[in-house]
């Protein structure tokens, strides 16, 4: 048996309006990235900030990791985002963010500012 994502539509979702299009919202905000992207002079936006990130690419962790420097995330002119997060975080968005490709969540470490020591080569 596979294990699968509930949905969980919060307080305001019902099965008889159609109250909140989140998959528009999502399709807005990624076009509206990279119409900036086309815009700009950049080939890609490398994104650290966590607000950009979750507009980029409708993902959250919650602030408890904020300005760590854990998550960032790739835009390209022609591709859908590449998020890397912790591990079990890329995990958990491989299930359940289905907008975004499996293999566009992948699992990286920047250090966190400094707590990490580099490995001894």
């Amino acid at each position: 048996m596979t294990a699968r994502p509930l949905p969980a539509p919060g307080h305001g979702g019902v099965d008889y309006e159609m109250r909140v299009d989140f998959d528009r919202l999502r399709r807005y905000r990624l076009d509206r990235a990279h119409k900036s992207l086309e815009s700009s002079e950049c080939g890609a936006f490398l994104l650290f900030d966590f607000y950009n990130i979750r507009y980029t690419t409708q993902t959250w962790i919650g602030g408890a990791l904020g300005d760590k420097m854990t998550r960032y995330a790739l835009l390209t002119r022609d591709t859908t985002p590449v998020l890397w997060d912790f591990g079990s975080a890329a995990k958990h968005h491989q299930l359940y963010s289905p907008w975004l490709r499996p293999e566009d969540c992948r699992a990286g470490m920047l250090g966190l500012r400094g707590a990490i020591a580099r490995p001894r080569v």
